[in-house]
This record gives structure tokens, C-alpha cells and sequence, in this order.
């Protein structure tokens, strides 16, 4: 009896733990974006940021949604020559989906596409990357830095934000 008892409850756990993960799924989180993308023809609010380091800057823009950031569009310039457009979709506080376009100029011209999926804990859910035409492999090392870099923007908004402050 004890172990039908144990059985059951973990079942219970299991079902009740992953019942707030459903959308974060492939699937999900293109529902995800495609209902931020709605609310961006019309934001409630946005304000604007910047962000430096010592390999690169930023200026941003960051939209919200009933006081919550959703979305962040940013352009982002290397102190060497190349650039990036990126925009992060964030749900709850954390970047779910990201698409960043870069070109770079040394040693030469490189353009590369990023698409990436992930948890709010930043595990990879599934990507798409690009590099002057030809698809490849993302490693751990360049999905770290797009998870950390999301990571450090949206602490600047919620530091920063008169929107969030309300």
C-alpha cells in the first residue's frame, strides 16, 4: 500500500511541477512571440536605454506591456567595425526568444543570423544560425553570451525603468 501511496504522489508532483512549463516548448513559445508581436503595433509604453562594455555599446529600446517588459529592440555596435540588430522577446522577466542579424568587418566582411529559443532557466530549446549563408552549429560559449547579454539589458530596464517603478 505504501508504495501505491509514494507512486501517486509522485505522479501528482511530476504533473503539478511541469503544468507551468507547457509553454515552454517550440511551439509554445512561437505562440509566445506571435502575441507580443500584437501588442508591439500598439505598446502601452516604451522607454529608451543604453548599455556599454569594453568590447561594445548599445542603445535600446524597451516596450511594455501592463507595467511588464516584452520585447527589446537594440543596436548594438562592436568598437571594432560591425554591428548587430537584436530584439529579445521576454515573458515574466525572462528572454524566451531572440533574433539578432550581424555584420562584422574584420579580418573580413561576415554576416550571421541568430534565431534562439529558450527556458526562463536559458536552456536551449532549439536555434537557427546562419553564418554567411551557410547554417551551422551553435556552441554553449555563443549561447551563453546572448543569454548573459539579455540578462545584463534586462536588469538595466528593471533598475532603470520609470515604467516598471510605478
Amino acid at each position: 500500500m505504501k508504495l501505491y501511496q509514494f507512486i501517486l504522489v509522485a505522479l501528482i508532483l511530476l504533473i503539478v511541477s511541469s503544468c507551468g512549463r507547457k509553454e515552454y516548448t517550440e511551439k509554445g513559445i512561437q505562440e509566445i512571440k506571435k502575441e507580443i508581436d500584437s501588442l508591439l503595433y500598439n505598446p502601452e509604453a516604451e522607454e529608451q536605454f543604453n548599455w556599454g562594455g569594453a568590447e561594445a555599446y548599445s542603445n535600446f529600446r524597451a516596450y511594455f506591456h501592463k507595467s511588464k517588459l516584452i520585447f527589446i529592440n537594440e543596436d548594438y555596435r562592436y568598437r571594432e567595425p560591425g554591428e548587430a540588430f537584436n530584439r529579445y522577446y521576454f515573458k515574466d522577466g525572462n528572454m524566451l526568444y531572440f533574433v539578432g542579424r550581424e555584420l562584422t568587418y574584420m579580418p573580413d566582411k561576415q554576416f550571421k543570423n541568430v534565431e534562439l529559443m529558450v527556458d526562463p532557466d536559458g536552456n536551449v530549446i532549439a536555434y537557427d544560425f546562419v553564418i554567411n549563408g551557410q547554417r551551422t552549429g551553435l556552441d554553449n560559449d555563443d549561447s551563453k553570451k546572448i543569454i548573459d547579454h539579455a540578462r545584463a539589458i534586462e536588469k538595466i530596464v528593471s533598475e532603470r525603468s520609470k515604467i516598471i517603478q510605478k
